[in-house]
């Protein structure tokens, strides 16, 4: 069971809601404020608060359970955790566990201020690129690891529409909501007929791969960091199974 009393719908800012023995491990719960973004601004939301439990020593565990989102039907909210329809926990921990330990941290509602998101360059297919290795890092680590039935379901899906050897450019164009309310720092797409032919351009011309930075990259040692902190939290989680 989780103490109701631990969930903090009031303070959104990052604050420790229990604080046991200090040689035991600290769980992070991650959790959001804004209860209409979609499932993509979580995931990119939530990877930069991992990667920010990770830089502290901490096991980051998401809560899509106990707060209100656009994924989360009201009627299960407090019942089911909605960001494990589609991935699976950074370190396979349990809401309960992370909750009933004996230092627990709730996190800020927004993005951590320290993490490089994933869209601090679009240059996707540089293998230079250090924003990019690091977050490929992570999915490799398996830290942001998609559901095996969901990759099951995407993969079948894609046998049904493609050929193995084919060379498939996927475009999600925003036609709804970006259009018709113009949030604030976000681009606006074009008319969809416009959007067509941008595309059949890019294609032909061969051109798809070629994208430019729109920010300067930090440098690789913070990368290096994160990775020795996740070593070491992965470390600590196996000698308390061992116990």
């Amino acid at each position: 069971m989780i103490d109701e009393k631990l969930i903090d719908r009031e303070n959104w800012e990052e604050h420790s809601v229990r604080k046991g023995d200090p040689k035991e491990p600290t769980y992070y719960i991650i959790r959001r404020r804004f209860d209409d973004a979609g499932i993509f601004s979580n995931f990119i939301v939530f990877a930069g608060h991992i990667r920010y439990a990770l830089s502290k020593g901490w096991i980051p565990v998401v809560d899509m359970q106990n707060y209100s989102s656009a994924i989360l039907e009201p009627e299960k909210l407090g019942k089911e955790n909605a960001w494990e329809y589609f991935f699976e926990q950074p370190f396979r921990i349990g809401l309960e566990q992370a909750y009933n330990a004996e230092n627990v941290i709730l996190s800020s509602g927004k993005f951590p201020p320290i993490a490089i998101p994933p869209w601090a360059s679009t240059n996707y297919y540089d293998p230079k690129n250090i924003v990019m290795a690091e977050w490929r890092m992570f999915v490799k680590m398996g830290l942001l690891k998609v559901k095996p039935a969901l990759m099951n379901e995407i993969n079948a899906e894609r046998k049904k529409l493609f050929e193995p050897t084919d060379r498939v450019l996927g475009v999600y164009l925003r036609g709804t909501d970006y259009v018709s309310m113009k949030p604030k720092d976000h681009p606006i797409p074009p008319p969809r007929n416009m959007f067509a032919i941008l595309c059949y351009k890019k294609c032909v011309s061969g051109d798809a791969t070629k994208f430019s930075s729109r920010r300067k990259i930090k440098p690789l040692y913070s990368s290096l960091k994160i990775l020795l902190a996740t070593a070491l939290v992965i470390f600590a989680l196996r000698l308390i199974e061992n116990m």
